[in-house]
């Protein structure tokens, strides 16, 4: 067990796919079982109902006929150690073993059909001599279907089918008639039907089984796109805090400092300047005072505190600047019923905008708008007539505001140009 970064356990082995294995692994223990018993049937039920002591001939036949087709059975993979493989052309192990495919046709076809039919040709179907092994005959043809395509398998089929007539017919030296070549038919293609849906259900495991494998990976590989999203929030969280110290208390220390000095040196010859430059390093004092409590606020989990978006951005508009500026808010009213992410995203852009003017407008009046009278899209526009600026490609500011409304499929534009002041609108959906 692995605790990943954002605190869920994390199996190292899932349980889907722990869980998908051994059911196969279970599957192949059955099947291999009853493949031990079917070839162990074969070899001994003719011995067991010979009515007549076998003669050495037939008994090397009967058992060579066993060895081949216990050869096969284990070839094509019953067996424990070749879990998870099904037989369908179309899977991985058997592309990967398709240079020898061919032969196992072949020698399937050539040797252990031919000598099926050998038997039969030798015992003439007499069960005194060679017992009921002829029942065989209809595993062959299911095996067929196991192992082959479907269209090779029913060209072995439609094989199977003619030679038993052309033995019958050298053999009693006529055609069957049609009742045994019916039933003979009907048997082997019953066989058939039964091993082929065998085959059907064992290919959905295998898939079901690859699905759930590939499920597992592009699992764990979500999980860790998380953790490097969330490393990455917080990083770019830590720069903009940085930056937030830097520009904020870094500068206003630095003013503070040069104003103390000041006032230090005039503090001897000049008490009223020294006052002044005093008064100066107080109001620098509270207005960076004020830009800390600002970031701090903007650090906590829901910005708005619980309150409707239009009371915290009228709190948020007049507690971010002083007396001396005008200050205007404008709600046009509607339903204020929208996503919380929605909510937070306006708030966090209005609070990036306010303090871009803050720092950086000089202006004397500005004005935050709210419309809400639209039933798809929320609207949402700050002004100030400040001196305004050339161009707004730069800034982390106006990049984290369209970072945001774009995640959230809005739209957000900004005009301004020297001397006119400057303008952020956004409009989001709801």
């Amino acid at each position: 067990m692995v605790k990943s970064e954002i605190g869920a356990p994390v199996c190292e082995e899932t349980g889907a796919g722990a869980e998908a294995e051994r059911v196969e692994r279970n599957n192949n223990y059955i099947f291999a079982i009853f493949g031990g018993c079917l070839m162990l049937l074969s070899l001994v039920l003719p011995f067991a109902y010979a009515k007549k002591e076998l003669s050495a001939g037939l008994t090397i036949l009967q058992v060579l006929l066993w060895a081949v087709f216990c050869a096969a059975w284990l070839r094509q993979g019953y067996l424990v150690e070749r879990a998870g493989i099904g037989f369908n052309a179309g899977d991985a192990a058997l592309k990967s073993e398709s240079p020898s495919r061919l032969q196992e046709i072949l020698l399937f076809l050539l040797v252990f059909g031919p000598s099926c039919f050998a038997y039969i040709y030798v015992t003439q179907l007499n069960t005194a001599y060679f017992g009921f092994n002829y029942v065989l005959m209809f595993v062959v043809a299911g095996f067929a279907t196991l192992i082959f395509p479907l269209w090779l398998a029913a060209a072995y089929l439609l094989y199977q089918c003619l030679a038993w007539v052309l033995v019958g017919r050298v053999m009693w030296g006529g055609w069957m008639n049609l009742a045994d070549v019916v039933t003979m038919i009907s048997g082997y293609f019953f066989s058939a039907m039964m091993f082929y849906i065998f085959r059907r259900e064992r290919n959905s495991r295998s898939r079901a089984f690859a699905l759930s494998v590939e499920l597992d990976r592009a699992n764990e590989k979500l999980r860790a796109f998380s953790r490097q999203v969330e490393e990455l929030a917080a990083t770019q969280e830590r720069n903009r805090i940085a930056r937030e110290i830097h520009d904020t208390i870094g500068h206003s220390l630095t003013v503070v400092n040069m104003q103390l000095e000041t006032a230090k040196a005039l503090l001897s010859s000049d008490r009223e300047k020294a006052a002044a430059f005093l008064d100066k390093a107080q109001e620098v004092t509270k207005r960076g005072l004020a830009e800390v409590r600002s970031s701090v606020a903007s650090l906590r989990a829901s910005p708005l505190d619980g309150m409707p978006l239009h009371r915290a951005l009228e709190a948020l508009l007049k507690s971010s600047f002083g007396p001396a500026i005008q200050l205007d808010f404008e709600l046009v009213e509607g339903d204020e019923a929208m996503p919380a992410a929605s909510e937070s995203a306006l708030y966090r852009c209005a609070q990036e905008a306010l303090t871009n003017v803050r720092k950086h407008a000089d202006a004397s009046q500005v004005s935050l708008s709210l419309d809400l009278s639209e039933r798809q899209k929320v609207r949402l526009e700050v002004c100030d007539n400040g001196k305004g600026c050339s161009g707004t490609s730069g800034g982390f500011g106006i990049m984290g505001i369209r970072e945001r409304i774009q995640l959230l499929d809005g739209e957000v534009s900004f005009y301004t140009s020297p001397g006119n002041g400057f303008r952020l609108s956004i409009s989001l959906p709801r």
